[in-house]
């Protein structure tokens, strides 16, 4: 296991950056231009409050109570609208809510962690007063960061910045990215483990998950899954607690012999439980990788 110290002291060497963009705000455009399921983007906000909806600090959303039950309330909903004309009366079971947005949150710290190492090799603090998010009804929709410190190594074009913290190599900062996903989601498990009912072991499994699936979309919108693959093995490293696995992304090979980047979740979603659901997820932990390849091949036709 890779040890790091994660010094809050500023690094030695400093630039004027009076009249230049902060060097998190042009990776996140990078980020965001190769993306395409979801937005990103930087918020200049000072002092502890964000603005105004849309936007939803992390902050607020994990200090607040009645959040996490209205949105789950409001996919319920949505899933409902979804599923109706497959069933007459379409209910949407708690766990399949309590998964999904489970999964979501995740997301934020873990897809935007995931994509600035993978694509500028920087990881943004990801603490939750300095992120935040936007949501399309019950989908999330955009992600976005106050830009602040980040951690880089020591070629780094920006590594004399006064927000930059250089460490020695690609583990060293692959270590700072995980615990920093681990930090923001012991903040957030926190909140939401008394509100559902999801063992703590399914929880830190969609940790681990949403983290390697993150650095696997990293590889895939930048031109390069194999890449992302050897990232995901490098941050996950052995699966280090409270992580529940290394990385479990892998290639398979579909019945029309077509190969297919894809991974092995130890957690669950529970999609198969709302109506008209004939087939699990790909990377479902419930199916087999004969049944994968099956699953794969119908959901990807020739």
């Amino acid at each position: 296991m890779t040890q790091v110290a994660v010094s809050t002291a500023a690094p030695a060497r400093a630039v004027d950056t009076r009249y230049e963009p902060h060097p998190l705000a042009t990776s996140v455009t990078a980020v965001d231009r190769a993306v395409t399921s979801l937005s990103f983007r930087t918020l200049n906000v000072t002092g502890s409050h964000w603005p105004n909806a849309p936007w939803i600090g992390c902050e607020h959303a994990l200090s607040d109570p009645a959040f996490f039950p209205w949105w789950r309330r409001a996919l319920g909903r949505q899933l409902a609208q979804q599923h109706a004309l497959m069933s007459e009366k379409a209910l949407v079971p708690d766990k399949t809510t309590a998964g999904y947005v489970l999964q979501r949150y995740l997301v934020i710290p873990s897809y935007l962690g995931g994509l600035l190492f993978h694509s500028a090799r920087r990881v943004p603090s990801l603490v939750p007063r300095q992120m935040g998010f936007r949501l399309d009804f019950a989908a999330l929709h955009q992600i976005v960061l106050r830009p602040g410190r980040f951690w880089c190594l020591p070629g780094d074009p920006h590594a004399g910045h006064p927000d930059a913290m250089p460490v020695p190599d690609e583990a060293a900062l692959g270590a700072v990215l995980r615990l920093q996903v681990i930090a923001h989601a012991t903040r957030f498990l926190a909140v939401y483990d008394p509100q559902v009912r999801l063992g703590r072991r399914t929880q830190w499994a969609a940790v681990t998950d949403t983290l390697d699936k993150a650095l696997l979309l990293a590889g895939c919108s930048f031109g390069s899954p194999k890449a992302g693959a050897a990232d995901a093995r490098l941050v996950l490293a052995d699966g280090e607690k409270p992580l529940t696995s290394a990385s479990t992304i892998c290639q398979i090979t579909d019945d029309r012999g077509r190969t297919h980047w894809t991974r092995r979740r130890s957690s669950c979603c529970f999609s198969y439980a709302l109506p008209g659901i004939e087939h699990p997820c790909a990377s479902c932990p419930r199916v087999n990788d004969t049944q994968r390849t099956h699953i794969l091949a119908t959901l990807n036709p020739a």
